[in-house]
Parts: C-alpha cells; structure tokens; sequence
C-alpha cells in the first residue's frame, strides 16, 4: 500500500461522501479507492468509515485522521509548490458559498481569479444551509453572520450592511413605519428556516430595541426575499449586496434609516492548518483585495 496514495483517496472519498464518486475525481477504478482505504484501515487498526448503499459517514476515530491527513497532504503540496520553485497555486479549490453571494459577488470575480491562477480547478458548492467545512469537505467556506467559536481559522472579507426594505405599493398600503415597534402587525418576510417568527434588533446610537417581526413569508434564500418583497407581499431586512440594483431602480425603498440593522459581516473560513496551501491563501487575498473596501 502506498500510504500518501491511500491517504488521498480516503480524504477524496469523505470529500465526495462515496468510493465511487473519489474514483472519478481521482480518475482510478473504484475498486482501487475501496481497496486502498481498507488496507489503510487494517493498517491503522481502526474503522475510519460507515458505509451505507448511499453515503459515508467518517467514525470517531476517521474525523481525526481526516483532520490530520488534509493538513499533511496541504504541506506535502506547499513543500512540491515550494520545490518547483514557482510559488504559483494550483490543484483543486473546493469553494462554499451561500446562493445570493455566489451569483451577485463570487460570479463577477471568478474569472479574474481564474486568468491570474490558470492552474487552480475551482469546484464551487452553492447553498444556503450551513454545511459544515471539514465534511463537506471545503478548502474555503463563505459566512455572512456573526461567527460562533470554530475550530476553523476565519478571515473578514467585508462587511455586510443590512437595510429595512418595502415596495412603494406595500408602502402605500400600509404606511412608513419610524420606529421598530411600528413593525409590529405589519407583514413582515423573514430569513430563516421553518420557525414561526424572528426577533431583531434595531440600533440607533446606543440606543436598541428588539421586536418579534412576522408575516406572510419565510424563505431561507435572500433574492427570493428581494422578489416577494417587490411584488408587495411585505417588509424586508436585506444585505445590500442582494437589493442594492431594486433599491437604485426604486423596486424597493428603504425605510426608517436612522436605525440600522444588526451589523454582520462575510467571512471565509478555511481549516486551521501551519501550511496553508497555496491556492487557498492565494483565493482568500484575493477576495480581501477586491472586497475589503
């Protein structure tokens, strides 16, 4: 068995949650990718997947190595990077991304990404579920919240301005509201999955007040959002970079603006690692140079 080809094959696997799916990326028979992984298992003494007729699922003791083996297969890149002399990214980057940010930010700047590193396969994943990195198996994840602790490192890419928004026939209907509790009883389109209503705070200067917003519409993809709020069904809170081209076309109106939305930002967020590879530092500098201001 030759433990680094094993390695990468079990790492390809759980990135592509089956055997079969690792043998066309790596472009191996998938008997050699299911032989591989279980003489690694055998010589490692220990289960390090669950296999089901539809998916893996990594056991304790496989989240573990698959955590060490993506960090010692990036330095082994970064040492044949440095080797060859170059300095230049290439292989593959795995990229997450939520739907609204990948087709309004992400698409315009990815060809320029490409033309300056021509050697760097992007395989971009959009979805506005929080897949987690490490399983899902991404070199780069984009977050626009608050972050939580994380074993993962994060790096702020820009901010994210949020703005309460309403079509000029829902402003007609139901009036201009001036402070947060006006909002209350009015329809109201909320981000989120299946829960009954949402709370949110609005700030002026040190000043904060919460109210429970509810309403005809929940949905958990932003341009959606923007598309029910310009047929008139009700209020939103959206980051600019979704109704920015409704607001200049005065789709969308923005409403009580001496309050301000809770602050939130977007960050990319990359498994910590001493030997970043090349293409993942590469792809993060570039969306903080053309982001970050």
């Amino acid at each position: 068995m030759d433990r680094i080809e094993a390695m990468r094959m079990f790492v390809e696997a759980v990135r592509a949650n089956g055997f079969a799916a690792a043998a066309r990326v790596l472009d191996v028979p998938r008997s050699k990718v299911s032989k591989q992984i279980r003489a690694l298992e055998e010589m490692l003494g220990v289960q390090l997947l669950m296999r089901t007729t539809r998916s893996l699922h990594l056991t304790d003791a496989g989240v573990i190595y698959y955590e060490s083996a993506q960090e010692l297969l990036a330095a082994l890149e970064e040492a044949e990077e440095q080797v060859r002399g170059a300095g230049g990214a290439r292989g593959t980057l795995r990229i997450n991304a939520p739907i609204s940010f990948g087709a309004h930010v992400l698409a315009p700047l990815l060809p320029r990404f490409h033309q300056d590193n021509p050697e760097v396969e992007l395989r971009i994943g959009l979805s506005d579920q929080l897949i987690d990195p490490v399983s899902g198996g991404f070199d780069v994840s984009i977050r626009i919240a608050d972050l939580k602790d994380s074993s993962l490192a994060a790096r702020q890419i820009m901010p994210a301005p949020r703005h309460l928004l309403a079509s000029p026939a829902c402003l007609q209907r139901h009036g201009t509201p001036s402070e947060p509790e006006d909002l209350v009883g009015l329809p109201f389109l909320n981000y989120g999955g299946l829960q009954g209503g949402i709370t949110l705070a609005f700030s002026r200067g040190e000043e904060v007040r919460r109210v429970r917003t509810r309403g005809p519409l929940m949905a958990d993809n932003g341009d959606f959002l923007a598309l029910m709020a310009q047929a008139g069904m009700g209020f939103v809170v959206l980051p600019e970079f979704i109704c920015a081209p409704a607001v200049a076309a005065g789709r969308l109106v923005p409403v009580m603006t001496d309050w301000q939305a809770p602050p939130i930002a977007v960050h990319a967020l990359f498994p910590q690692s001493r030997n970043m590879p090349v293409r993942v530092r590469r792809f993060v500098d570039f969306l903080v140079a053309e982001l970050g201001q």
